[in-house]
């Protein structure tokens, strides 16, 4: 007996488990992908980036973007759901959503600020950094001060998009990314 009562609730739990769709006979693929790229820099010339997407289809699906440093390691990782990520947002089928993460995760793309020097400057008395009409926001306990730091230490930057209208810009400074702050761009 109570073998068979195991047995009934491993049938049950099976069934909980069972997507809705399988249910009505309509299988889905899923959104399983993958984009990866080595981030050369000075500072470790074997960084690689690396985007993954899970999910029953792509429009549920949820991105992990990873950074790891030369020997493997996890640096940074953050998670978006794809629909509110712009370069992201239109791959509705697992190859669409391959080819997306290869472009978000390509160093080469981030050709406005590759290093920390580049970041917008930061004038004495104002608010935050200036930069016409793309605003930067610093990350959120910064100062000017460990903001010019930043600036002025001339480090690797990946700016990734990470909304529908703004970038994510981390440095590298002595083996860990530290969040600089956010880029908006016309929407």
């Amino acid at each position: 007996m109570r073998v068979f009562l195991i047995a009934g609730l491993a049938a049950l739990a099976v069934a909980a488990c069972t997507p809705a769709e399988e249910e009505h006979g309509a299988l889905s693929e899923g959104c399983d992908a993958r984009g990866v790229a080595i981030w050369n820099t000075p500072a470790d010339p074997n960084a690689s980036i690396e985007a993954i997407t899970t999910g029953p289809d792509c429009a549920r699906a949820v991105a992990t973007l990873i950074i790891r440093n030369g020997s493997g390691e996890p640096i940074y990782s953050e998670t978006h759901i794809p629909s509110q990520v712009m370069t992201l947002a239109q791959a509705s089928t697992p190859a669409a959503m391959q080819t997306a993460l290869q472009e978000w995760v390509d160093p080469a793309s981030n050709t406005t600020m590759p290093t920390s020097s580049a970041l917008p400057e930061w004038p004495a008395n104002a608010d935050s950094p200036q930069n016409g009409e793309f605003p930067f926001y610093p990350a959120e306990g910064a100062s000017r001060e460990s903001y010019n730091q930043v600036r002025d230490a001339n480090v690797p930057l990946f700016c990734y998009v990470q909304g529908m209208e703004s970038l994510n810009c981390l440095a590298l400074r002595d083996g860990a990314l530290e969040s600089v702050g956010l880029q908006s761009f016309p929407g």
